[in-house]
Formats: C-alpha cells, sequence, structure tokens
C-alpha cells in the first residue's frame, strides 16, 4: 500500500515534512521555570521544613531564588532545614550561572557540541562577539565565579562565630553565593543587620556583589587592560567603558544621596567612620544585590524613593544582576542628550551607537514601565484595604512601587509588605521576578514569531508638548 501510493511520484514530487526548529529562548524560558517547580516541590518536601508551608510559599521562595531576588515571605533562616538550606544554594547557584551556562557544560562534558541556536543565545548573555568558542566562555566565566565565591566563604568564615565547625563552613558559602549571585538571601533573620559595624563583612560583600553585577565582558576586558609585556593600557570596547563611568555614577550618586538623606536618621547614633561605611555598603548593595544593614522600612521617604530609581536601573549586562541595565540607562540618556543638541545619532566617546541598539533600549525601557505599572496598579488593588491612604496619614503606594520595582530588578530589599501578601499579591510579585530575570524582550522573542510583511502607511502629523 505505501509503494503504491508514492510509486508515480517523482522525487522531488514526493512529500517532504520538515522539521520544526525548535525556539532555543523558548527551550531556556521552559528550563527555568522546570527549574522553579522542580525546587518548589524539593523544598516542600517535609526533609526540607522545620514547620510546614504551603506550596505556593515554597513556589514563591524558589522563584526568588532562581530569579536571584531574595525576596522572601517566610524567614528562611527558620523555615528550612539543612536540605532545605542546601536547595536553596543550589537554585542560587544555578540561577546566578544561569540555564544555558549550566546546560551547555553538562554537555560538553558529556563529550558533544552544542547546536547553533544553543551557542547564540550562550553568547549573547556573555559578549557582543558571536564567534567566541563557548568552551571558552565557560572555561573564563565558571572559574572566576567559584573562586571568587571561594575566597569570600573563606573571609565570611574569619567572621561568622559561635557556631559549630559544619554549619559555620555552610553558612559562610551560603553567604558568599548569595553574594556573588546578588541574591539577597541570608541565614540571619535581619539581613547583615548585625554586622553593619564590621568592616570585613561590608568590604566583601561588596566586593562580591559588585563582581557578580558587574558583567563579564566588562570584567574579562578591566582583567586585560594593562599589558604588562608592552607596557601600555590596551583599548577597551565601548561597552566596558559605558558599564564602568555608568556604575561609577550610580554608586558616587548613591553614597551623595544617601549621606544627604539619612545622616540625621537612621545613622545619626554613627560615628563618622561609621556613617561612611554604612552608607558605601548601602550604594554598592542596593542596585541588584538586595542585602543591606539598616532598617528599609526606617529610611525616609527620598531615599527610598531613590532606591526606586537604582533599583530600576540595577547591573550590567552578562551579569547576575537584574534591572534594565546601566548600559541601557545610559543609552536613553544618551539619546535624550543628543536629540536636546539636535543630533539625529546617538553619539558618545567618539562613536555613534546604532540604531538597532537605541531602539532595543528605548524597547526594553517602556515594556519594564508597563509591567511595573501594572504590578503596581494590581497589588494597589489586592493589597490595599480600602480606606488607606493619604487621608488617613499612610500612603502605600511608595510601599507597594519599591517591592514591585524591587521585584523586576530580582533586588529583594523590601519595606515589608512581602511578608503580608495575599495569594494574588504572591503571584504578581511571582510573576514579575520571572519577568525581571528573563527579560521582558527575551519572553517576548520566546512566544513571538517573525513579522514576515511590514506595511507602511502615508504619514501625518500630530500636535506633541
Amino acid at each position: 500500500m505505501l509503494r503504491s501510493k508514492y510509486q508515480g511520484l517523482r522525487y522531488s514530487d514526493s512529500p517532504v515534512v520538515k522539521k520544526k526548529q525548535t525556539n532555543p529562548i523558548t527551550l531556556v524560558v521552559l528550563g527555568y521555570l522546570l527549574l522553579i517547580l522542580v525546587g518548589a516541590v524539593l523544598l516542600k518536601l517535609p526533609v526540607s521544613l522545620r514547620t510546614p508551608i504551603p506550596f505556593l510559599d515554597a513556589l514563591f521562595t524558589a522563584t526568588s531564588a532562581v530569579c536571584v531576588t531574595g525576596l522572601s515571605v517566610l524567614d528562611i533562616s527558620t523555615t528550612f532545614t539543612h536540605f532545605g538550606d542546601w536547595i536553596l544554594l543550589i537554585l542560587m547557584q544555578l540561577g546566578g550561572l544561569g540555564i544555558m551556562t549550566v546546560s551547555t557544560t553538562l554537555i560538553l562534558l558529556a563529550g558533544m557540541h552544542p547546536g547553533f541556536n544553543h551557542q547564540s543565545v550562550l553568547l549573547s548573555a556573555f559578549s557582543q562577539e558571536g564567534n567566541i568558542d563557548p568552551a571558552k566562555i565557560l572555561k573564563a566565566v565558571l572559574p572566576f565565579t567559584f573562586i571568587l565565591e571561594l575566597i569570600g566563604a573563606a573571609v565570611y568564615f574569619t567572621q561568622f562565630s559561635g557556631a559549630r565547625l559544619y554549619d559555620r563552613i555552610f553558612v559562610s558559602v551560603f553567604q558568599a553565593v548569595s553574594s556573588f549571585c546578588n541574591v539577597g538571601f541570608t541565614l540571619f533573620p535581619d539581613s547583615l543587620v548585625q554586622f553593619q559595624l564590621n568592616p570585613v563583612v561590608n568590604i566583601s560583600t561588596c566586593i562580591l556583589a559588585l563582581a557578580g553585577g558587574f558583567g563579564f565582558l566588562a570584567v574579562t576586558e578591566l582583567r586585560y587592560l594593562f599589558d604588562f609585556k608592552q607596557h601600555k593600557v590596551r583599548k577597551i570596547s565601548l561597552h566596558t567603558r559605558i558599564a564602568t563611568f555608568g556604575t561609577l555614577f550610580v554608586v558616587a550618586a548613591s553614597i551623595l544621596v544617601f549621606c544627604l538623606t539619612e545622616w540625621n536618621n537612621s545613622l545619626s547614633d554613627l560615628t563618622l567612620g561609621q556613617k561612611l561605611q554604612s552608607t558605601m555598603f548601602m550604594a554598592f548593595t542596593s542596585r541588584t544585590a538586595g542585602l543591606n544593614t539598616v532598617d528599609v522600612p526606617g529610611l525616609c521617604a527620598s531615599s527610598l524613593f531613590f532606591f526606586v530609581v537604582i533599583m530600576f536601573i540595577g547591573a550590567n549586562p552578562g551579569s547576575c544582576g537584574g534591572g534594565v541595565k546601566v548600559t541601557t540607562a545610559a543609552v536613553i540618556g544618551l539619546l535624550g542628550f543628543n536629540r536636546l543638541l539636535g543630533r539625529e545619532k546617538t553619539q558618545v566617546l567618539g562613536r555613534t551607537i546604532p540604531e538597532t541598539t537605541v531602539d532595543k533600549a528605548v524597547r526594553i525601557f517602556v515594556v519594564a514601565i508597563v509591567v511595573i505599572v501594572l504590578a503596581t496598579l494590581i497589588l494597589l488593588c489586592t493589597e490595599v484595604p480600602p480606606g488607606l491612604g493619604y487621608s488617613t496619614g499612610e500612603v502605600p503606594f511608595l510601599k507597594v512601587l519599591f517591592e514591585v520595582v524591587s521585584a523586576y530588578s530580582t533586588c529583594g530589599l523590601s519595606m515589608g509588605l512581602t511578608g503580608e501578601l495575599s495569594t494574588v499579591g504572591r503571584v504578581v510579585i511571582c510573576t514579575v521576578m520571572f519577568i525581571g530575570r528573563m527579560g521582558p524582550l527575551f519572553l517576548i522573542s520566546a512566544v513571538a514569531g517573525k513579522v514576515q510583511n511590514t506595511t507602511w502607511f502615508a504619514e501625518e502629523d500630530i500636535m506633541v508638548g
């Protein structure tokens, strides 16, 4: 029967079934979702818990760990057993390194070679170049990550005293991974407030958070900035220059604003040196690391609003940090500056930024604003009791906005709203964390097909301004 069906057909007339190409971006998204689900199931096991918790709380915690956020609806220091803490540690590390990094490592260890699409997604996360061997990327990323975390754990070990040897080692490793991956989880009930005046813990945490949020490409170029053989400074890319200057600007602005707003508030009882130490810690970690040595709800409104701004900006591309990214914010600022000067192109440091990059930055910025506005509006409807508002002397808007931006930027700082969230609120924050970690354009690419035909319409002007 089969032979008679095709016997009269020429070879070219034979039906050809084309194999449907799987979108690698979709696989990444599904990989993160699967990791979160598996993590939630493991965290819900009796062996992981000291006290029973709802599955939604386990799912929220797993999402926060995988998305390197650090927001939590429960106290992880008292809720989970050692097994549960190990699960959190693994989820944080996998989330910080990224699904593509881990999967590519496993493929290479198995003696296989990752496909073209697989390689392209991996390279887009760490580099601008498309012709770099993935093995070289991993040989640079993995040792850099693990060596810094090991050094950080050793430093923390010298400071975390008063516990059994095993507990002391584990807490040190947990904190090092959390700091480098910019997660914000700690096994202390008050984050790192008890170490506010400990310079060793403060400096180590700042270095780990900065290294984890600086971006692989920028870190690599700065590591080899000086050529010792030829005794000269190598030329670095525009990306690294903008990422470096942008990071320094954000940190410097954070130090200045935090000093001005909190000098006589949360820092009033500290000496000059202690004030500067606390200020620098918050400046380095409030962008995306989510660790704090001061009581966040006790900060004044101006400090909290400024934290919303720098959390929204976040870290650099190709890093463990979140936010719209420093380079994105820089491109948006440069776009506005050049337009004010009447320039058609976006120029900086003697270079012109491609229009495709400018367009991508604008889309990232706009989608981020839309996500934050929608999530804030929903939470204001579900989490704020009727009648509670400006007329009662309490303004919940900043509290809700702070929590949403913290979730989107995968920062993890909280004004205390997360633990009070309703079921709907927890689902919303989970969704915002996932969108923030994946990136809105990344998620859109995973579900949207390519635009085949673009229709151009006649121009007609409108009044603006």
